[in-house]
Protein backbone atom coordinates (compact mmCIF):
# COMPACT_ATOMS: atom_id res chain seq x y z
CA UNK A 1 0.00 0.00 0.00
CA UNK A 2 1.37 3.42 -0.95
CA UNK A 3 1.36 6.11 1.02
CA UNK A 4 0.16 8.75 -1.73
CA UNK A 5 2.28 11.30 -1.96
CA UNK A 6 3.98 13.62 -4.88
CA UNK A 7 8.27 12.34 -5.20
CA UNK A 8 10.14 13.27 -7.19
CA UNK A 9 14.00 12.84 -7.84
CA UNK A 10 14.80 15.90 -9.57
CA UNK A 11 18.86 16.62 -11.16
CA UNK A 12 19.08 19.96 -9.56
CA UNK A 13 22.47 20.36 -11.35
CA UNK A 14 24.63 18.30 -13.16
CA UNK A 15 24.97 15.25 -11.73
CA UNK A 16 23.25 16.27 -8.73
CA UNK A 17 20.08 14.64 -8.21
CA UNK A 18 17.63 15.56 -4.93
CA UNK A 19 14.33 13.19 -3.46
CA UNK A 20 11.49 15.82 -3.03
CA UNK A 21 8.95 14.66 -1.07
CA UNK A 22 5.92 15.56 -0.20
CA UNK A 23 5.25 15.79 3.78
CA UNK A 24 2.65 13.55 5.10
CA UNK A 25 -0.55 15.30 6.18
CA UNK A 26 0.19 18.31 3.10
CA UNK A 27 -3.33 19.15 2.10
CA UNK A 28 -3.91 17.22 -1.30
CA UNK A 29 -4.73 19.11 -4.46
CA UNK A 30 -2.87 21.96 -3.12
CA UNK A 31 -1.45 24.89 -6.13
CA UNK A 32 1.99 23.81 -5.84
CA UNK A 33 2.45 20.37 -3.71
CA UNK A 34 6.16 21.50 -3.25
CA UNK A 35 5.33 23.94 -1.29
CA UNK A 36 4.88 21.02 2.00
CA UNK A 37 7.50 19.32 0.77
CA UNK A 38 11.07 18.26 1.69
CA UNK A 39 14.11 17.92 0.01
CA UNK A 40 17.03 15.24 0.67
CA UNK A 41 20.36 14.96 -0.99
CA UNK A 42 22.54 15.38 -3.12
CA UNK A 43 22.84 12.16 -4.41
CA UNK A 44 25.18 11.11 -7.74
CA UNK A 45 22.65 9.01 -9.61
CA UNK A 46 18.41 9.23 -9.55
CA UNK A 47 19.14 5.37 -8.30
CA UNK A 48 21.36 6.58 -5.04
CA UNK A 49 18.23 9.32 -4.61
CA UNK A 50 15.79 5.74 -4.88
CA UNK A 51 17.97 3.71 -2.52
CA UNK A 52 17.57 6.17 0.13
CA UNK A 53 13.37 6.91 -0.76
CA UNK A 54 13.29 3.02 -0.65
CA UNK A 55 15.33 2.72 2.86
CA UNK A 56 14.05 6.10 4.87
CA UNK A 57 10.56 6.53 3.73
CA UNK A 58 7.06 4.78 3.13
CA UNK A 59 5.76 3.40 -0.48
CA UNK A 60 4.94 7.20 -1.83
CA UNK A 61 3.53 5.33 -4.60
CA UNK A 62 5.97 5.83 -7.05
CA UNK A 63 7.65 8.98 -8.39
CA UNK A 64 9.00 10.94 -11.45
CA UNK A 65 12.44 11.95 -12.80
CA UNK A 66 13.04 15.62 -13.59
CA UNK A 67 16.51 16.07 -15.57
CA UNK A 68 18.62 18.95 -14.89
CA UNK A 69 17.35 21.81 -17.93
CA UNK A 70 19.26 25.12 -17.90
CA UNK A 71 17.10 27.99 -16.51
CA UNK A 72 14.44 25.72 -15.54
CA UNK A 73 15.93 24.51 -11.68
CA UNK A 74 14.42 27.67 -9.90
CA UNK A 75 11.52 26.71 -8.40
CA UNK A 76 13.26 23.67 -6.36
CA UNK A 77 15.70 25.92 -4.73
CA UNK A 78 14.20 26.77 -1.65
CA UNK A 79 13.98 23.07 -1.12
CA UNK A 80 17.81 22.48 -2.17
CA UNK A 81 19.28 25.16 -0.29
CA UNK A 82 17.43 23.14 3.17
CA UNK A 83 18.64 20.22 2.08
CA UNK A 84 22.35 21.33 1.40
CA UNK A 85 21.97 22.41 4.94
CA UNK A 86 21.12 19.55 6.07
CA UNK A 87 17.90 21.01 7.47
CA UNK A 88 14.39 20.09 6.29
CA UNK A 89 12.13 22.83 4.99
CA UNK A 90 9.39 23.56 8.00
CA UNK A 91 6.07 22.11 6.69
CA UNK A 92 3.65 24.39 6.09
CA UNK A 93 0.31 22.58 8.18
CA UNK A 94 -3.57 24.09 8.41
CA UNK A 95 -2.11 26.27 11.94
CA UNK A 96 0.93 27.70 10.57
CA UNK A 97 4.82 26.67 9.94
CA UNK A 98 6.19 23.26 12.00
CA UNK A 99 9.70 22.84 11.74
Amino acid sequence: MSTGQECAIVEYRPDRWYLVLENIGAPKQSWDWREYAAAYGPFSTPEKADEYLSANFANPGGYFEIPYEEGKMESYAKLVAAAKRGRRQPIKGRTGWVW
